[in-house]
């Protein structure tokens, strides 16, 4: 799986649970993005406020999150 389908789980569940200010902070870092690698970048900075900041939320998207994460400890999966 990649990351981006990780993303895209997240927004679904997001969304499920009425999570739109969450959701338009990643979007945000999404579209702020240039290429793959920063966007990838942005939104894992995000995901990591996430983590630290609203446990509630992080709950929700925990697994997604954790696997989001694990695609920064090799760089060459980021193409993928």
């Amino acid at each position: 799986m990649s990351w981006m389908n990780d993303l895209y789980v997240i927004y679904q569940k997001l969304d499920a649970n009425s999570c739109e200010a969450v959701k338009n902070d990643i979007l945000k870092a999404q579209i702020d993005g240039c290429n793959r690698g920063e966007i990838y970048f942005l939104v894992l900075q995000q995901l990591v406020q996430i983590k630290r900041t609203k446990a509630s939320v992080y709950e929700l998207i925990k697994g997604e999150v954790d696997s989001f994460i694990h695609y920064s400890t090799s760089p060459y999966r980021l193409s993928a």
